[in-house]
């Protein structure tokens, strides 16, 4: 028969501090474990192939999970608010990640995002603020609005090259990041998408970026130089808000193989790294 444990089943059960799942359950429920705040740990069979929404929300004392190899999904909320997360290890079976389904996991230092994962939801991973680095699926193709909004201590992030869009406020304030490449994949930057990024002194923008949002690199006071990976003319193509603004201080290169005769500006890559011809 099928063993599963029911929505709510431990709701608020908040002196319980410790639990092993026994191995054959097959489902956790939605809000399973909510607000055990004083859960330390769990451990999760390979049984287990579906965990419900808000399933360990406020479980703010649990340090560490593992996600079983057969569960597809993170749904949505599931480790909303878990302050106390240090470590979370995602099964290879995982292929999306729901909205707030990190949302204020403020401990949370690292994450590997597994090679299936196609989507990480809106809010993701917001608020997680000592998140310092992250590996991205080479599968993803969607990045939700908000997705790293917040995420102060992220030095750098790989944008992989499936992406198609960068949502509204994804890596909103991330001001621990220096420098961003978009990939040529992506056709659209979101509203306030690096918005007050305050370190980001540098930008390389796809050729395939067809309009960028209000307010994309507001509040980028250190942005000095966007490599533009197109030619003039298709800059000139691109849809900028009215309200986009890129920092005064922020200079435009356009892409060039060859050194350019012209005394416009231009740039090219050295063994991986933006370089201008000047």
């Amino acid at each position: 028969s099928t063993k599963w444990i029911g929505s709510s089943a431990f709701f608020r059960c908040s002196s319980l501090t410790s639990v092993v799942i026994p191995n054959g359950v097959t489902s956790i429920g939605a809000s399973a474990f909510y607000g055990c705040s004083s859960l330390t740990s769990v451990t999760i069979p390979n049984s287990v192939t579906s965990i419900g929404a808000s399933a360990f929300s406020y479980c703010n004392n649990l340090t560490s999970i593992e996600i079983p190899d057969g569960v597809t999904s993170i749904s949505e909320r599931t480790f909303e608010n878990c302050s106390g997360l240090t470590s979370v290890t995602l099964g290879s079976g995982v292929t999306s990640i729901g909205a707030y389904a990190f949302y204020g996991c403020s401990s949370l230092t690292s994450i590997a995002i597994p090679n299936g994962v196609t989507s990480v939801g809106d809010w993701g991973f917001r608020g997680c603020s000592s998140l310092t680095s992250i590996t991205i699926s080479d599968c993803l193709t969607s990045l939700g609005a908000g997705a790293f909004y917040g995420c102060s201590s992220l030095t750098s992030v790989t944008i992989p090259d499936g992406v198609t869009s960068i949502g509204d406020f994804a890596f909103w304030e991330c001001n621990g990041l220096t420098s961003v490449t978009i990939p040529d994949s992506v056709t659209s930057i979101g509203t306030s998408a690096f918005r007050y990024c305050s370190n980001l002194t540098s930008v390389v923008i796809g050729n395939s970026v067809t309009s960028i949002g209000s307010c994309a690199f507001d509040g980028c006071s250190s942005l000095t130089s966007i490599y533009y990976k197109g030619t003039v003319s298709e800059w000139k193509l691109i849809k900028l808000d009215s309200e986009n603004s890129f920092p005064i201080n922020a200079k435009l290169y356009y892409y060039s193989e060859s050194e350019p005769t012209t005394t416009r500006s231009y740039w090219h890559y050295v063994d991986g790294v933006p370089t201008k011809w000047e």
